[in-house]
């Protein structure tokens, strides 16, 4: 887990990049690692709901070698959700609301669970649909637009650096695009609707039209 001061400088960080978190999902029973996930509600800046997980980043994840400078052992993970999203208690006894809140703690096992590491642009893909209500099935990892610029690195009392990675869930033909091509190459075929998560968007290979083209703050 992180220490007193290590998680007042990552609340510090989520409040000022993201913004202020009303109520943090704590976990009650932790398997391994300790993940609670903080809930920024809607506001007129940002009319959607920003989750971010915090605990994840207090293991190391294993890096290869050749990218131990780079500081990427550590990170935390972002997903957006619409203002219409219902984050209730009762709501969240129905997969169709609490998936999203599954693929972030899931995702903050698979490092630690599989001896490997996440970063950006890496993909993640699942034996079928995200949920009964989307037929999404895979995630990818990429730098959170949806914070104000720096949000994606915080820098703990001792130097090292917790990266901030946002979640993208793709469906089956997405990743698999992305697999081929590569993760800039699929970006470029993303606008700002992606951001958000939404259950049944269109897929971005059949879209024809890109009017508002992602834009990553690196």
């Amino acid at each position: 887990m992180y220490s007193e001061d290590e998680i007042d400088i990552i609340e510090k960080h989520i409040e000022h990049y993201y913004g202020n978190f009303e109520f943090v999902f704590h976990e009650k029973v932790s398997p391994d690692i300790h993940v609670d996930i903080c809930l920024i509600p809607p506001s007129e800046e940002c009319n959607w709901y920003t989750l971010v997980t915090m605990g994840m980043g207090a293991h190391l994840m294993n890096v290869p070698n050749q990218l131990k400078e780079d500081q990427l052992e550590r990170a935390e993970l972002v997903i957006c959700l619409p203002e219409y999203w219902k984050l209730d208690k009762e709501h969240l006894k129905d997969e169709k609301w609490y998936w999203p809140i599954r693929l972030l703690k899931e995702l903050a096992r698979f490092p630690g669970e599989n001896n490997t590491w996440l970063g950006w642009g890496h993909t993640v893909s699942y034996d079928g649909p995200l949920s009964y209500t989307t037929e999404l099935c895979a995630s990818i990892l990429i730098n959170p637009p949806c914070g104000n610029i720096g949000g994606n690195t915080c820098t703990l009392p001792d130097g090292e650096e917790v990266n901030f990675y946002q979640i993208i869930p793709l469906y089956g033909d997405e990743l698999e695009f992305k697999l081929k091509n590569g993760t800039q190459k699929l970006l470029d075929k993303m606008n700002d609707n992606i951001l958000l998560v939404n259950p049944h968007r269109l897929n971005v290979l059949n879209q024809i039209d890109i009017e508002n083209p992602l834009v990553e703050l690196k």
